[in-house]
């Protein structure tokens, strides 16, 4: 479904697969915010001409353990497809393989690329750059991305050992999808535009995330 979805949106039949492959792992493994409630963003993407849904991803080479594709601005799965063999026989010749992905649409589950990888029997570890959404310290406006960084490792006749975890107390996602249902949000989740803490996801679309862990906060407005 996932995968004609993409396609009549104007994804190519690989994008497309790349997609839909990572939009159902991150719903089997429990994160359905970057699951199928995210696959309508990327559609809609599509359809707009804000992803790129035909490019193939260009991979690089300039070191023996540094691997670098460049997205054109397509989804970063298509991207760690293209480069998913050479990774693990990168890091199988030299001992450890770097890849550095640009120019791509959100990552979504950032542990479904570790995960695969520790799947191979790969100790991996992932992070990712973003928009400023979430506020810190004394700063009541967006100072950081969500900052998600992610480690896998295999597990002798179990499923890999997955670490996943954002420095927000949640993802936009779920405030978006509170404020579409009216639903109030719990409380350290977010403030709203002026600022103060808020549980009305209308009111927090205004404003910014809060790191994970709570904590008292000074509410002034940073300079410069």
């Amino acid at each position: 479904m996932a995968i004609r979805a993409c396609v009549a949106a104007g994804a190519s039949k690989s994008v497309a697969v790349s997609l839909a492959e990572a939009t159902v792992a991150a719903e089997c493994s429990g994160r359905s915010s970057v699951g199928f409630a995210h696959l309508p963003d990327y559609l809609e993407g599509f359809l707009c001409g804000r992803i790129t849904g035909t490019e193939d991803p260009a991979i690089f080479f300039p070191a023996p353990a540094l691997i670098q594709v460049d997205a054109k601005g397509g989804i970063a799965q298509h991207g760690f497809d293209r480069a998913f063999e050479e990774l693990q026989t990168r890091a199988s010749t030299y001992g450890v393989t770097v890849l550095a992905l640009k120019n791509s649409y959100t990552a979504g589950e950032l542990g479904y690329y570790v995960r695969r990888l520790a799947c191979k029997g790969l100790v991996a570890m992932a992070a990712t750059n973003g928009s400023a959404l979430m506020a810190a310290g004394q700063s009541i406006e967006a100072v950081y991305g969500t900052n998600p960084l992610a480690f896998a490792a295999p597990v002798d006749n179990r499923a890999p050992l997955v670490i996943d975890q954002a420095s927000s107390a949640t993802s936009f996602v779920n405030i978006r999808q509170a404020a579409e249902r009216e639903e109030m949000i719990p409380e350290g989740w977010a403030i709203d535009g002026k600022g103060q803490h808020t549980m009305d996801s209308r009111e927090a679309i205004k404003g910014d995330l809060l790191a994970f862990g709570g904590g008292a906060r000074c509410q002034y407005r940073t300079h410069g």
